[in-house]
């Protein structure tokens, strides 16, 4: 019994022809209304983000222009088209971070002690610009400005432009008047501590 043998071109070509339909009907069925906001929601967030990180990314030319400073005991981030320094014992990736209760202590006056199962729990200060992730619904929306700081527990406010958010995921369990400490503690350190350079 002999076995017939087909050539490999043929296959390729009706497999070849068979994804390009696949796609081709893919590409002319319309979306529904729903894929269609996704989709551009999707775009919409995609662009603003690249905003936001235009506007929070510096590049060595504008590094060069700034006045000199101390890269020892300060870090230099770029928000809202801004240059701020912040002290090298709070810096952290989105903006800095203080720790509980030390800091607290420290620059309050306070006895405050640690109650959680952790060392040197930290307290995370996010700075972030006002066009940076609107997808969440605080970021670049004017709720922001009806929000005074460190009131009814408010833990998102806008200084000098800029987005704050605090979150004190390592202290679970805190009590209204540690919230409103710690609050006081991060407007402390942001109005005196974190310097605007141009």
């Amino acid at each position: 019994m002999k076995i017939k043998t087909y050539s490999s071109k043929g296959f390729i070509g009706v497999l070849l022809l068979i994804i390009f339909m696949a796609w081709f009907v893919l590409k002319c069925i319309p979306l529904s209304e729903q894929e269609q906001n996704a989709k551009i929601s999707s775009k919409m967030e995609r662009q603003r983000l690249r905003l936001a990180q235009e506007f929070d990314r510096y590049t060595l030319e504008e590094q060069a222009r700034l006045p000199k400073y101390d890269s020892r005991k300060y870090a230099l981030i770029k928000r809202n088209s801004r240059f701020w320094l912040i002290p090298r014992e709070y810096f952290s990736d989105n903006g800095f971070h203080i720790r509980w209760p030390n800091t607290v202590n420290r620059l309050l006056k306070r006895n405050w002690e640690n109650k959680s199962n952790k060392k040197y729990p930290i307290v995370r200060v996010l700075m972030e610009s006002r066009q940076f992730n609107a997808s969440t619904g605080y970021a670049g929306n004017d709720k922001f400005l009806n929000v005074e700081p460190c009131k009814n527990g408010n833990d998102w406010f806008i200084w000098n432009g800029i987005n704050v958010r605090i979150y004190p995921s390592d202290v679970p369990n805190l009590s209204d008047r540690q919230r409103l400490d710690i609050c006081l503690t991060v407007l402390k350190i942001l109005n005196e501590e974190i310097k605007e350079i141009s």
